[in-house]
């Protein structure tokens, strides 16, 4: 089975992958031998397998006056296949371009025929965000989906919120009653350019599900909070023509109209979701380039008071670029800390151990402890004994939280697949769960000892 798969970066290139599974060991090898988005693929006969590939860069289409390129490949080796095999030239023609095809269309297929079979399925995919209470229940955000619980002992569903959009954070709010719930609609090709609508935030009572109130932000934007249950939502609209980039609101109950202004949002480097702060935090640059000379900020409530605390960058001699992450704060016996994720940019594209997870003393910023990676973080939870961080590269890995070693470390795999996780809460001692990007929630145990 050939698989085609590929995006465009929103910047210069079109990445992706033409993957060739072997359907009786499941090893899926890569083919191209240079990133490729791979737009339609079609076995002619078994030897040959004719293909539409989107041209290689922005610079392309100019040249070919597309940015859809046919190619026909034949070979005999396909099952002795090995990574990187097919390379450049492919013979490629140009082709008008295709709008994607709809995908609702493989949804109701799909459906129809696990009907037919006597199965019951139902597309499910991208658990962004999960939580734990105290009492045990699990809850979930994922696409299509605002919040739903489970059980965390039968893995039962008790109750669900669906929405037109998708669910990407929850907050807990004091005394486990109620959750917010950012959500977001898909952006919109509309008169030329793409439009995304403001998010929306729901406030949801954890007892039955049912929705108490609905907070309409003025843009895209992510919700911040802190332990106390103050919160506030940061516009996260990097259009230098946009009303309201820059602008942070806070939520009930400070006043309706409580906002600020922190400066723009950087489109991949701002975030900064920070699990048990005791303040709002945010990441902030300087005004006319935001993207440089990010600090950690921290803003009160009610009054709008921005208080820098100390630089992103915590090297000054090597001066790097670095892009916020996720974290958590901890006070143990080293003293009060945040344990944050991030990784260090580079122009030619990501370097092996430029990811990174660090813990620093808080409010100051001194560095204690840093722990190097290939891949970038997606998740982190932290008590005052471990900190457990899952990688896209679907590897978790358990640190100690006092002196950044390793615990322990595996690759999270189901019936032998790996799986790519999203998002990660503690559920209880020596027991996560874990988002998919596949939509399904796995209870991993973590081990007491080293291994």
């Amino acid at each position: 089975m050939v698989i085609g798969t590929g995006s465009y970066d929103g910047g210069w290139s079109y990445n992706g992958k033409l993957l060739l599974l072997d359907l009786t060991t499941g090893i899926a090898v890569s083919l191209l031998g240079h990133p490729r988005e791979v737009r339609r693929i079609a076995w002619r006969r078994p030897q040959t397998l004719d293909l539409v590939l989107a041209i290689p860069c922005d610079a392309d289409e100019q040249r070919f006056g597309t940015t859809s390129l046919a190619c026909s490949i034949s070979r005999d080796d396909w099952d002795r296949a090995v990574v990187g095999m097919l390379r450049m030239p492919y013979g490629e023609k140009p082709v008008p371009y295709e709008p994607s095809s709809d995908t609702t269309v493989a949804v109701a297929t799909v459906a129809r025929l696990c009907r037919q079979r006597g199965q019951a399925w139902a597309a499910r995919r991208g658990v962004w965000a999960v939580e734990a209470l105290r009492d045990g229940r699990i809850l979930t955000a994922l696409e299509g989906v605002g919040l739903e619980c489970w059980s965390g002992t039968s893995g039962e569903l008790l109750w669900q919120v669906p929405t037109g959009g998708t669910g990407y954070q929850i907050r807990v709010l004091p005394g486990d009653r109620t959750a917010l719930v950012l959500t977001q609609v898909p952006r919109r090709y509309e008169g030329g350019r793409w439009t995304l609508d403001p998010s929306v935030v729901l406030e949801i009572d954890l007892d039955d599900g049912t929705v108490r109130k609905t907070h309409e932000s003025s843009s895209p934007a992510v919700v911040v909070g802190r332990t106390d249950g103050s919160w506030a939502l940061r516009d996260t609209d990097h259009d230098g023509c946009s009303k309201t980039a820059g602008e942070v609101t806070f939520g009930p109950p400070a006043a309706a109209a409580a906002t600020i202004r922190l400066g723009p949002y950087d489109l991949f480097n701002h975030f900064f979701d920070i699990r048990y702060a005791p303040e709002l935090l945010f990441l902030r640059g300087r005004g006319d380039e935001p993207w440089r000379d990010k600090w950690v900020v921290a803003v009160d409530v009610p009054g709008g008071q921005i208080r820098r605390l100390f630089p992103l960058e915590w090297d000054t001699s090597r001066g790097g670029h670095l892009f916020g992450g996720v974290g958590a704060y901890c006070d143990d016996r080293a003293g009060p800390s945040l344990v944050h994720t991030g990784a260090v940019h580079n122009g030619g594209g990501r370097l092996p151990g430029s990811a990174f997870v660090v813990r620093r003393r808080y409010p100051t910023g001194e560095l204690q402890w840093i722990f190097t990676a290939d891949g970038e973080a997606a998740a982190l939870d932290a008590d005052d004994t471990f900190v457990h961080v899952v990688f896209s590269s679907g590897e978790l890995v358990v640190l100690k939280t006092e002196d950044g070693n390793v615990h322990a470390r595996q690759e999270l795999r189901i019936a032998g697949h790996p799986v790519v996780p999203l998002s990660l809460t503690r559920v209880a001692v020596g027991r996560l769960a874990i988002g998919t990007l596949d939509g399904q929630v796995l209870v991993v145990p973590v081990p007491a000892a080293a291994g």
